[in-house]
């Protein structure tokens, strides 16, 4: 399914990022083809309020992470009877149909984004490729609280960001020679 994706800066920059690592992330079957996520660019003082209401730190942050991670029981309208004779389900039971699993909400901030590429000689897209990826990392239950855990998620974020850059490398080649 894929992005959903709101701007709530002066920033102009595209879905499309986004949507590109999310999509490899599926196509590496690290995340199911139907969930989707939430992107959502704020400012600083909106990224600080949330970052004190949820994580008690009075301070700017360049992300935060909401995982989705509730099981909604379906109603009894949203639920389907599947009858014994059907081949696929010989049980008889009562299935909720297939919807996208809204796998969790990233709220990104793209000048504290923006001051930290300039700290670390990173081009701004780089540091934004990084930081979302670290975002999805969280998602999916990376974190870094012990050292152990840490070199996993680091490794991991690497690993992603190579193959999204190797990708786009790739595009753009095919582009420029009309493959």
């Amino acid at each position: 399914m894929g992005v959903e994706f709101v701007n709530l800066t002066q920033y102009k920059i595209s879905k499309n990022l986004f949507q590109d690592i999310f999509q490899l992330i599926q196509e590496e079957r690290i995340i199911k083809k139907e969930a989707f996520i939430e992107v959502v660019l704020i400012g600083q003082n909106r990224i600080r309020n949330i970052n004190k209401r949820f994580r008690g730190k009075n301070q700017v942050t360049d992300i935060l992470s909401f995982a989705f991670s509730e099981v909604k029981k379906p109603t009894k309208k949203e639920l389907q009877f599947t009858p014994l004779d059907n081949k696929e389900n010989l049980t008889g039971f009562i299935e909720p149909p297939k919807i996208p699993q809204n796998f969790g909400e990233i709220l990104l901030c793209p000048s504290r984004i923006k001051k930290q590429a300039k700290k670390f000689k990173k081009t701004f897209k780089e540091e934004l490729t990084l930081v979302f990826i670290h975002g999805l990392l969280h998602l999916l239950g990376y974190d870094h609280k012990d050292t152990k855990s840490t070199k996993e998620m680091r490794k991991r974020e690497r690993e992603i960001l190579s193959s999204y850059f190797k990708s786009e490398k790739l595009t753009k080649i095919k582009k420029e020679n009309k493959i």
